[in-house]
């Protein structure tokens, strides 16, 4: 595992929880990654590809008139590929070299984990990244943390950054040199 002495983050891992989470979960929601600051000047971010296809219909393409089953879509690697390497509608993964449709790609992992088991999963893309990443999460409205911000700085705050909490790679990093690991850490942030 290599942690990144930057203290701006290259990527960012988002988190967004899902109605009734608990500290233990299990909790439903979605999780996805994001490359900083790569598209409007250095002010927007740019959604990055997992190298897996997401599940398709084939209801599209009806032989003789009859519907056909959802199939399930390819695993990949699970390496990531950045939306700045989609050419003419297809994706080459710069892991496993295959080539996927862009319509096909997947870009947000849905989940129902407990708190252990996502900060494993958060933990493994960490470690993909090469630990140069912010951690943010994101909260449903009926949540403490986004009620809580609604409080103290409005209703449209709050429903724009969805009580946002981030916990920067410059803490990240200052968390581990300390001693902890990543797991432990990112099992604490997911249990606030």
């Amino acid at each position: 595992m290599i942690i990144s002495e930057k203290s701006k983050a290259r990527y960012k891992i988002e988190v967004h929880f899902g109605k009734g989470r608990t500290t233990a979960g299990p909790n439903v929601g979605a999780i996805s990654v994001y490359e900083s600051g790569n598209r409007l000047n250095g002010e927007g971010d740019e959604m990055m590809y997992i190298c897996a296809q997401r599940d398709r219909g084939l209801a599209l393409n009806i032989p003789n008139g009859k519907d056909q089953p959802v199939t399930r879509g390819a695993d990949g690697c699970g390496a990531f590929i950045s939306g700045a390497s989609l050419r003419g509608g297809l994706a080459a993964c710069p892991s496993c070299k295959s080539i996927i449709n862009a319509e096909q790609l997947t870009s947000t992992l849905l989940f129902n984990l407990t708190t252990e088991a996502l900060a494993e999963r958060i933990v493994r893309w960490f470690d993909k990244l090469e630990g140069d990443c912010d951690i943010y999460l994101k909260y449903h409205p009926d949540d403490i943390r986004y009620r809580a911000m609604a409080d103290v700085r409005g209703l449209d705050a709050a429903r724009s950054l969805r009580g946002l909490t981030i916990y920067p790679l410059a803490n990240i990093v200052k968390d581990v040199g300390n001693g902890s690991t990543l797991k432990s850490r990112f099992q604490a942030l997911l249990s606030c």
